[in-house]
């Protein structure tokens, strides 16, 4: 237990996290405010979870930029909490976290000031920095309201991701498509962002365009994984697989160690039975660069999928039964129930395969 003894100052051990810039404590949030206090800092919580890639995407790119490290470590207090261990549980139930990581901004007295969900590249989390340390995001979403709103395309950039993370999709769309009108050559660097992120919200057919064009004009953006997989799995909806496998190609050239980008290939393609050779190529990759157990027995389960939609009941379940000796029961839980739960589908399919084959008609 981290506190104040006898009137002395609070012990604090500072550590780095890998090969971090961002300098994390190891301390609790209580004396992550007391040290703030007295430092006249704000406080920065990454709650995170031992099974979130995101998280370690994070960590090793984001958090290990000099120009992240050095807004972080001069207006920051910053702390790590496991949202499944210790006191990250109970801290985020109380600030309503759902998705990893969450990374939230608060005042020496403990006050929510802004918040980040999910990855952000380096750019735009030093930017996330400085918008929280200059009183949050609230306050550029009420430059751009009222009788003369803002003509700053980054204000309104902000504000449209604020509003997103508080649910107003319709708001957040409008705020988007203002960055474009506002900076409409990327001379300010909000329209590579905004571009992105109006083709997220947008719900008609325009998306798919605006998407594609996102993916011309700023190919080496965070956002240009994501909008990937949304056109991938646009194209198996519509019945194009070939499309789908080319755009994997594509992607896989420029990005040959994405491990994410190809199991979540492989399964939507598992997932249309279609293209499955393919799947299991992609599945292969993946499972060649993944780091950890846990991950390397997602990507088996993956390839589980791809062999039974193949037909190949008996190796779909040999290869998901490899996959949950790769686990821990215990600390590795979920997923290992999920995957519990797939090995007895095909076994189930497997003995009836078994049963068909003894007993023809």
């Amino acid at each position: 237990m981290w506190g104040l003894i006898g009137g002395v100052a609070i012990a604090l051990i500072a550590t780095s996290v890998g090969r971090a810039e961002v300098h994390f404590k190891t301390v609790s949030f209580d004396d992550a405010k007391k040290l703030a206090a007295k430092e006249h800092k704000l406080i920065m919580v990454d709650f995170y979870t031992s099974w979130c890639g995101w998280c370690k995407v994070l960590d090793r790119k984001t958090y290990t930029d000099e120009n992240v490290g050095k807004i972080a470590d001069a207006k920051f207090i910053s702390i790590k909490l496991d949202a499944e261990h210790g006191e990250g549980v109970g801290l985020a139930h109380t600030y309503g976290i759902t998705g990893y990581p969450t990374i939230i901004f608060f005042s020496a007295d403990g006050k929510e000031v802004d918040r980040v969900v999910g990855y952000e590249d380096a750019d735009r989390f030093a930017r996330s920095l400085e918008t929280a340390a200059a009183g949050g995001a609230k306050a550029a979403v009420d430059a751009t309201q009222g009788a003369n709103p803002t003509k700053d395309p980054e204000k309104w950039l902000i504000a449209g991701n604020y509003l997103a993370e508080h649910g107003d999709n319709a708001g957040a769309l409008s705020a988007f498509k203002q960055v474009l009108e506002l900076d409409p050559s990327n001379k300010h660097g909000q329209k590579e962002e905004a571009i992105y992120d109006v083709g997220f919200l947008t719900s008609d057919g325009s998306q798919w365009k605006t998407l594609e064009t996102a993916l011309q004009e700023f190919p080496k953006r965070a956002e240009a994984q994501q909008a990937t997989m949304i056109l991938v799995r646009h194209d198996f909806e519509q019945k194009q697989p070939e499309s789908a496998a080319r755009r994997m190609d594509r992607w896989a050239m420029a990005h040959p160690d994405d491990g994410q980008m190809f199991n979540f290939f492989a399964w939507t393609a598992a997932e249309n039975s279609a293209v499955l050779d393919k799947a299991a190529e992609y599945a292969k990759r993946a499972l060649a660069i993944a780091p950890t157990p846990q991950e390397k027995a997602s990507v088996m389960d993956t390839q589980a999928e791809v062999l039974f939609k193949s037909g190949k009941t008996a190796e779909a379940s040999k290869t998901e039964s490899d996959a949950l000796a790769m686990l821990d029961p215990g600390r590795d839980k979920k997923l290992y129930n999920e995957l519990a739960g797939q090995k007895a589908k095909f076994d189930k399919a497997a003995g009836e395969t078994a049963n068909s084959a003894s007993n023809p008609k």
